[in-house]
């Protein structure tokens, strides 16, 4: 693990217990939590008020600043985002979708982790309110749509983002104003906008 990703580490991790305990973070909290020795934790702590990160006073306890909340919770945002994608969009267990999360939260940026709201948005409940208005195509009601998202195997059969698909009574669908067959299993995976 890199000294970035060792610092967003901390800084969720005294968040976390900052929010639980409601109160300053001690030196053995962290340790416990993140599973280092008390001394390493000490040092931690010592860079990242340095750093404006956090207010320190040795045998008092660590606080967030708001430049250190900030980026805890959106280090937290991504993991929840990326959580989302594995667990229920992709279908991956839990445990799985958590260890990959904790790895990616830290490599990832906002217009990545937009990417990925775009292809949950419609099963997702992270954010209080979804600025995106899309649904699966297995989802969809009848209506018109524009493709925002769908893997390749779509594409092949003429499926592709910004193409136009018309969804009718009983799941039928037009692309290109003709009809088209697609499994239950690849329509959970393409993603669609409503345009009218």
């Amino acid at each position: 693990m890199g000294y970035v990703e060792r610092v967003e580490e901390y800084l969720e991790a005294i968040y976390d217990v900052q929010t639980e305990k409601m109160r300053a973070v001690k030196t053995s909290d962290l340790a416990k939590k993140l599973s280092v020795r008390p001394s390493s934790v000490t040092e931690m702590l010592t860079k990242l008020s340095s750093r404006g990160y956090i207010e320190y006073r040795p045998y008092r306890g660590a606080v967030l600043t708001k430049k250190g909340e900030e980026i805890a919770k959106r280090i937290k945002r991504y993991h929840h985002i990326f959580e989302e994608f594995f667990s229920g969009f992709l279908g991956l267990e839990e445990s799985i979708a958590h260890r990959l999360s904790c790895e990616l939260e830290h490599h990832v940026n906002d217009e990545i982790t937009r990417k990925v709201c775009e292809v949950i948005a419609s099963s997702c409940n992270i954010c209080e309110s979804c600025e995106f208005s899309v649904t699966k195509l297995s989802d969809a009601k009848p209506g018109r749509y524009v493709v925002v998202i769908c893997p390749a195997s779509a594409e092949m059969s003429g499926i592709a983002p910004d193409k136009d698909v018309v969804v009718k009574e009983g799941g039928r669908i037009e692309v290109g104003g003709e009809p088209m067959a697609i499994s239950k299993k690849l329509a959970r995976r393409i993603i669609l906008e409503k345009t009218d």
